[in-house]
C-alpha cells in the first residue's frame, strides 16, 4: 500500500470511534497508539516532501490536512464558532425530547452511555456543582467525559490541580447531560450559568446569549 493509500487508516472515524467504545481501560493506551501512528505517518509525509523526486503537492496538502483532522480527533473534534452555531440548522426541526438527557449519572458510568452528539451538561462533586460547560466539537459529550475521566482535558486536569478532576475525585463526580443541536449549545449553557452559576471549575462565564429557542432539561 502507498504513501497516500494510508489517510483513511490514520484519520478514519471509525477508527477513533472503537478507540472510545473500548472502555475507559484501554482508552489511554489505544490513544497513544493511535497518535504514535499519526507522528510516524507525518514523518514519512516530511520524508516524501523533501526527498521525492517529483513531489505531488496536492497529495501532501491532503495528507497534511488529514493529518490535521486525525490530531484534532484526539482532542475532541472541531468545536464550532459561534457563527457556525448560528448558521447549522440541522435538527432544530426535532423538540428536546428527541434528544438524549440524562440526569444525576457517574461519570465512571457516564463515560459508557452518553451519546456522541453535541450537548451541554453539568458537573456535579459532593452534591455541589463545580462546572457547566458545552460540548460541541464533532465527538460530543461522551468523548467530553472520557476526557475528564482519563484527567486529559486541560493541562490543569492532567496535574490534578484541586479545583479539576482528579484521580482522587473521579469516581465521585455526578454529571448530567443534555444533547441538543449544535446550533442551542450556546444558548443551554447560557442557561446553565443563569440556574447553577459559573462553578468553581469554570475558568469563564460562558457568552451571553437571550435566545430563548430550546428548552433546558437538565
Amino acid at each position: 500500500m502507498g504513501l497516500f493509500d494510508d489517510l483513511l487508516n490514520i484519520a478514519g472515524k471509525m477508527f477513533f470511534d472503537s478507540i472510545i467504545d473500548s472502555g475507559v481501560v484501554d482508552v489511554d493506551s489505544k490513544l497513544e497508539k493511535y497518535e504514535q501512528k499519526v507522528d510516524a505517518y507525518e514523518k514519512k509525509v516530511d520524508n516524501y516532501e523533501k526527498n521525492a523526486t517529483n513531489v505531488d503537492k496536492e497529495k501532501v496538502k491532503k495528507a497534511r490536512s488529514e493529518i490535521a483532522h486525525a490530531r484534532n480527533l484526539t482532542s475532541g473534534g472541531h468545536r464550532s464558532t459561534d457563527e457556525e452555531y448560528e448558521s447549522n440548522t440541522s435538527e432544530c426541526n426535532m423538540s428536546p425530547y428527541d434528544f438524549q438527557c440524562k440526569k444525576n449519572i457517574p461519570l465512571n458510568e457516564a463515560i459508557s452511555c452518553a451519546d456522541n452528539h453535541q450537548g451541554v451538561y453539568v458537573i456535579y462533586l459532593n452534591g455541589c456543582v463545580m462546572k457547566c460547560g458545552r460540548a460541541a466539537y464533532a465527538q460530543g459529550v461522551r468523548w467530553r467525559f472520557v476526557q475528564y475521566y482519563n484527567l486529559k482535558y486541560d493541562k490543569r486536569a492532567q496535574q490534578g490541580d484541586h479545583w479539576a478532576v482528579s484521580e482522587n475525585n473521579r469516581d465521585d463526580i455526578v454529571v448530567s447531560w443534555q444533547c441538543c443541536p449544535v446550533s442551542k449549545c450556546k444558548e443551554l449553557e447560557y442557561k446553565l450559568f443563569k440556574k447553577y452559576g459559573k462553578g468553581p471549575w469554570a475558568s469563564r462565564a460562558p457568552a451571553k446569549c437571550d435566545s430563548d429557542s430550546w428548552k433546558l432539561l437538565i
